[in-house]
Parts: C-alpha cells; structure tokens; sequence
C-alpha cells in the first residue's frame, strides 16, 4: 500500500464521491485547493484543472460540470 500526501486528483475523487454527483469545475478546484491548504488563485487553479483533466477516473459532464468516470 502507498502512503503518502493525496495529489489534486485524489482530492478531486474524493470530493466527488462525497458529493455523490457532478459537481462545477470552479466549485471543486476550489474545494480541492482549500483542502490542500493552498491559496485560491489563477496559476493553482489551472494546475489543479489540468490534474483533473489528465485522471481517467473523472469525467467531463458538460456544462463545466465533473463526474466520477463510471467503468
């Protein structure tokens, strides 16, 4: 097993399950900054967009909206 600090991604994940639903890119980048304890800002927003761009496990819905990607 892997320990260690979660990436953007995993935060992502997890608030997403927390959720239990699609939930706004700006909403969950900013949900995921916060939990990081990093400043809610353009360059981290952009870098924690494109993690969850790059993750296979969450989806674009539409709308600007983001799923967990059902397998």
């Amino acid at each position: 097993m892997v320990t260690g600090k979660k990436s953007e991604a995993d935060w992502a994940f997890q608030i997403l399950q927390e959720k239990q639903g699609p939930v706004s890119a700006r909403e969950l980048v900013e949900d995921v900054l916060r939990r990081m304890n990093r400043e809610v800002n353009s360059t981290n927003m952009a870098s924690v967009y494109t993690q969850i761009n790059l993750d296979n496990r969450l989806t674009h819905v539409g709308d600007g909206y983001w799923a967990i990607r059902i397998r």
